[in-house]
């Protein structure tokens, strides 16, 4: 077991933004995209974050999430549609926050004091509240020092100095209808469910993903029985399972 400091944070439900500071300057801004090449919104972002700060390096990288408050309705779409924006203006009047979680490389030796910093660079970050205003879906568990959490190395899916612990997301039950078989541009035939129209937060869902007959016959499905879906990310529709 692990015996120096750790930190607690929320995990925000909100779009991931990567910026690119360089000589103490906003050079960049990107979304995280496909995971491995996002879309440049510098010219929005120069609006939400500082555009100067104290360079602690020739290059540094700041990763963070923009967020809208609970009070939006869908508030994570609202974000994440305001990251593709064309216009700055239209930008500007959106309820938006940008708040920082990491940074690259570090500034001292321990996450936590690197957060300080950027809090003293005008930033908001994820040390400084609990930020329960802000949709989140549950909490991240790290260790704070840098050391450490470099020398726990890392799975092929992420870091072992961190975890999440996610919120069980509570679904809407409804009926399987019918299911209909698609033929996807690369020829796999994928199964969608069709169900009795329900809303969840403020979207009208009647069809979800079924993957495959694998995931049908785990779950029991069958056609006229009662489900529970959710809205997996809070975007894709996903049953999670038979309700009997």
């Amino acid at each position: 077991d692990y015996k120096g400091a750790t930190i607690v944070t929320p995990k925000l439900d909100g779009a991931a933004v990567s910026l690119l500071y360089i000589e103490g300057k906003l050079h960049r801004a990107l979304t995280r995209g496909d995971g491995t090449r996002g879309i440049d919104i510098t010219h929005l972002m120069k609006y939400l974050v500082p555009v100067v700060i104290l360079p602690h390096a020739s290059a540094v990288q700041i990763t963070g999430e923009v967020v809208a408050p609970k009070t939006i309705k869908n508030s994570r779409n609202y974000a994440a549609g305001a990251l593709n924006l064309k216009d700055p203006i239209e930008f500007q009047e959106r309820t938006l926050k940008f708040i920082a979680y990491g940074v690259q490389p570090s500034m001292s030796k321990d996450l936590t004091t690197d957060l300080e910093m950027l809090a003293n660079n005008t930033f908001a970050t994820v040390i400084q509240s609990d930020w329960h205003e802000y949709p989140d879906d549950g909490l991240v568990f790290r260790v704070d020092n840098y050391v450490d959490f470099n020398r726990m190395g890392y799975t092929s899916h992420h870091p072992r100095g961190a975890y999440a612990l996610k919120v069980i997301q509570k679904g809407v039950e409804t009926r399987l209808i019918d299911v209909i078989w698609n033929v996807g541009k690369s020829g796999v035939v994928a199964p969608t469910a069709i169900l009795e129209p329900i809303e969840i937060d403020g979207a009208r869902i009647s069809r979800a993903t079924l993957h495959n007959m694998r995931y049908i016959t785990d779950l029991r499905l069958e056609i006229g029985c009662m489900v529970e879906v959710i809205r997996s990310g809070e975007i894709i529709p996903k049953i999670v399972r038979r309700v009997d």
